[in-house]
């Protein structure tokens, strides 16, 4: 295997391993990416609050990037829970003393050993340690706060507590926590997990990134039948009380673009090719992502892309050509089988007075006009020329804060209101048991009254409520929606 080769297998494999950890701490840690805080080295911790205004610029939401730079210890992202969570950091701090702070550590541990809850370690980067207790499920705040104090009033260490010494709960809503696997930016240690068995030895990166994939979660009501608690019935309302607030709408991952993704980039490179070695593949891949877009079937964009291939400066890849031919087909075969997309320009994603108008006008639930704003949205990225777009259930359901069953009960009735048409549902994926994503197209026939006004999308929200406040006061607003959902979208509060 040539360098270069090596080079790209080793950066796909790491991209491939940092996706994992991601993913994994955000199933752990995060219930909402609205609310966090960054530790810098030099400026200390400065939370963000996602909509608010900051050095002239509205916060985005936790973007995945921030989270690869705090793998990569360029600085150290936190996260905050407000009425409930899915995770209870016992923070033990003390700073005058690691030796006390370690034994305390193992006394906890001990403790929460004995009543049978499995919890994890990891290293604060300073002076204490971080004792960490998954869930399953979301488990109220004011129940977990019950538990943490239960466990130290079992471990007996509340007398070796004072102002600046403690072991403190985390997370709520203004005491976040910092997440593990980053660099603590004042010492610049390793925040890895670590053993009682070995010491609480921290253990490097891979080691760490290692230990955290098999970490597992356990059922809340375990540590409710502890401190007496009957379990909540955690519904839609309570869901809806948490940082993602009803009418909240999320930009999703697939949504973030670099340069290199956007659509100038993409044709200039299709018009005229290779510039430098080792972008080969990743190129091709756009541009067969463009030509899926422009509504080619796969046999003609791979025939464009053997073309286009033919015509490369040989100077500027390394790989030979009867090969770059086979990787096109790996290409066109990926593409096309997973139905990927290809997001548009951020500059075309605006919304107009008609649209919404629409949206109110024909859909008459709340979690509808949701679902419908969400696709919208959706459809102004990945649409085709015709209006045919897919959309998975999963993401409906991320960018409306809704739940499964909820988003297929409205996508069918929207259906049949004729506001949505289902181009294509539960098509079988070739040579396996899955189902593709559905296909759709939003029959907004809106027509046109004139009003020029535009909401351009604000990159980091997306928010229906702030589209209904921009198009509308407070009384046209109660004129066009009942009272019930006026109130429950919070749009003027």
């Amino acid at each position: 295997m040539s360098k270069t080769k090596s080079t790209i297998s080793k950066n796909a494999e790491q991209l491939k391993n940092n996706g994992e950890v991601k993913n994994k701490l955000h199933e752990l840690y995060f219930i909402q990416r609205s609310h966090y805080l960054i530790q810098y080295k030099n400026y200390g911790y400065i939370t963000y609050k996602q909509g608010k205004a900051r050095r002239g610029e509205k916060v985005r939401g936790l973007q995945d990037y921030q989270m690869t730079c705090h793998l990569e210890g360029k600085y150290t992202v936190g996260t905050f829970s407000k009425y409930t969570t899915k995770f209870i950091t016992f923070d033990v701090d003390f700073p005058s003393n690691k030796e006390t702070a370690k034994w305390i550590t193992y006394k906890v541990s001990h403790s929460l050993n004995s009543l049978g809850i499995e919890h994890h370690i990891s290293f604060s980067g300073s002076k204490g340690w971080h004792i960490e207790v998954f869930f399953k499920d979301l488990i109220r705040i004011d129940h977990a706060k019950m538990f943490y104090n239960h466990i130290l009033d079992v471990s007996e260490i509340r007398q070796y507590q004072d102002e600046g010494n403690k072991v403190e709960f985390r997370p709520t809503d203004k005491q976040g926590v910092k997440i593990p696997l980053g660099a603590h930016q004042d010492t610049g240690n390793y925040c890895g997990f670590c053993n009682v068995s070995d010491g609480l030895r921290v253990l490097g990166k891979d080691e760490s990134e290692a230990y955290l994939l098999k970490i597992n979660r356990i059922d809340s009501q375990r540590v409710l039948d502890i401190i007496g608690t009957e379990k909540d019935s955690i519904d839609k309302k309570a869901l809806m009380q948490t940082e993602e607030a009803i009418g909240q709408y999320k930009p999703l991952p697939i949504y973030e673009q670099s340069e290199k993704y956007s659509i100038d980039y993409i044709k200039d490179a299709y018009i005229n090719g290779l510039k430098v070695q080792g972008s080969r593949h990743s190129i091709t891949f756009r541009i067969c992502l463009y030509l899926k877009y422009h509504g080619l079937e796969a046999d003609q964009s791979k025939a464009e892309l053997y073309e286009w291939m033919e015509k490369q400066n040989p100077e500027t890849y390394t790989t030979k050509l009867e090969d770059c031919f086979k990787d096109i087909d790996n290409i066109v075969r990926d593409v096309y089988e997973k139905d990927m997309g290809l997001a548009v320009s951020k500059r075309d994603l605006t919304v107009t007075y008609e649209e919404i108008k629409w949206i109110i006008d024909k859909c008459p639930e709340k979690n509808q006009k949701l679902i419908v704003y969400a696709m919208l949205i959706h459809s102004k990225r990945f649409a085709t020329k015709i209006g045919v777009f897919y959309m998975k259930f999963k993401h409906i359901e991320e960018a409306t804060g809704l739940d499964d069953n909820t988003v297929q009960r409205q996508v069918n009735k929207l259906i049949s209101l004729g506001v949505i048409d289902a181009v294509e549902r539960d098509r079988k994926q070739k040579g396996t048991y899955l189902r593709k994503p559905n296909k759709y197209r939003l029959n907004c026939f809106a027509e046109s009254t004139n009003n020029e006004k535009s909401y351009k999308v604000d990159e980091t929200q997306n928010d229906f409520t702030i589209c209904l406040k921009y198009f509308f006061t407070e009384a046209q607003l109660k004129k066009l929606i009942p009272r019930r959902q006026f109130e429950r979208l919070k749009v003027y509060t």
